[in-house]
């Protein structure tokens, strides 16, 4: 990373380099008397170029650099006074390494040195420009690693709150299901091995299965086993039709999606002369969930709002504008309406 960092810095300021003295030169080139991007055939000549370019590049690289250091730690007086006080440092060593790679050709043409003001006159032009051009390269770039930053932390922060919820689902279900299971037992049903087996696949289920998308199959499985566990607490069978379409094997969702829904129509209209209706149509753009109970007179649980504000949540964080959720709580029905984009 940081070698690439390098690498396009350097390749930045050659071109940045070149482009700044081509535009200066454009009126020699006109008359066809351009020295610069004419390539130096000596070695004195080849050395001074080479020398010019590289006291431009730490023209530039010396700010970035000091930036680099300091600003990050909010020093920012501290940077802006090393960067006074290193440019003048780097005029000066460039003024003498020029002076002494034209020593030899100004003794044999009998020519002076030129003057240290003309040299300032002639250079702080471009001076100026190497430094802000450091100083932009350190500022673009550092706007887009806090952007980047910024994103790992929402995401970061996305994927604890999703930990959260699905942390608050599982005991709410375990809950809930316990309370079942030690109905059944209670009461000595013959259906007392059977739900604790089934219980069993559902926590095997809610514990090895939730770290990653799973196929609509396996949660319509889950439901389906949630189902037949809520039956075979009930002495009367319940009526509940769950109807399916499409491809489940080939869409995915997160577990533990869809269970919260299924799970308050139980919880509030399961009786043998209610039915629960739920239906699930899918392909590979959209998934389409309903499910409806008729509400039970008197039936209120001062917990029963965790699974669904938690659902709701969820969905905001995985599907953001990519889901429509419907609650139609009435006077005698609740109806669940959730609509899920796949592209």
């Amino acid at each position: 990373m940081m070698s690439k960092r390098w690498l396009l810095f350097s390749f930045c300021f050659i071109a940045f380099y070149y482009l700044l003295h081509l535009a200066y030169d454009i009126p020699n080139i006109i008359h066809g008397s351009s020295g610069f991007m004419t390539w130096p055939n000596n070695v004195r000549g080849l050395a001074l170029r080479i020398a010019d370019l590289a006291t431009s590049f730490l023209f530039a690289l010396i700010p970035y650099l000091i930036l680099f250091y300091y600003f990050p730690k909010k020093k920012i007086i501290i940077a802006l006074c090393c960067i006074l006080l290193a440019l003048p440092v780097l005029f000066f060593l460039r003024y003498w390494a020029e002076e002494v790679l034209t020593m030899q050709d100004r003794i044999a043409l009998f020519t002076p040195s030129v003057r240290l003001r003309t040299y300032f006159q002639n250079h702080i032009f471009y001076i100026i420009l190497y430094a802000v051009y450091g100083m932009a390269f350190y500022f673009i770039r550092y706007s887009y690693f806090k952007e980047i930053q910024q994103k790992d932390l929402l995401l970061q922060n996305r994927e604890s709150e999703l930990s959260f919820l699905r942390s608050q689902i599982n005991p709410h279900f375990l809950f809930n299901s316990l309370n079942n299971i030690y109905s059944l037992v209670y009461l000595q049903s013959p259906h007392s091995l059977e739900a604790i087996a089934g219980f069993s696949d559902l926590l095997r289920y809610m514990l090895y299965d939730t770290l990653q998308d799973v196929p609509l199959a396996k949660e319509v499985h889950y439901i389906h086993q949630y189902i037949a566990l809520q039956k075979l607490r009930h002495e009367s069978p319940i009526n509940a039709n769950f109807k399916t379409a499409g491809p489940l094997e080939e869409v995915f969702i997160p577990p533990l999606l869809l269970i919260p829904f299924v799970e308050n129509a139980f919880k509030h209209g399961a009786t043998d002369e209610e039915e629960i209706m739920i239906m699930l149509d899918t392909d590979k753009k959209q998934t389409r969930f309903y499910c409806q109970n008729k509400k039970m007179a008197g039936k209120k649980d001062s917990t029963g709002g965790i699974g669904l504000q938690n659902v709701k949540r969820r969905l905001e964080l995985l599907y953001p504008g990519k889901h429509h959720l419907a609650v139609m709580d009435g006077p005698m029905l609740f109806i669940i309406k959730l609509e899920i984009d796949h592209v």
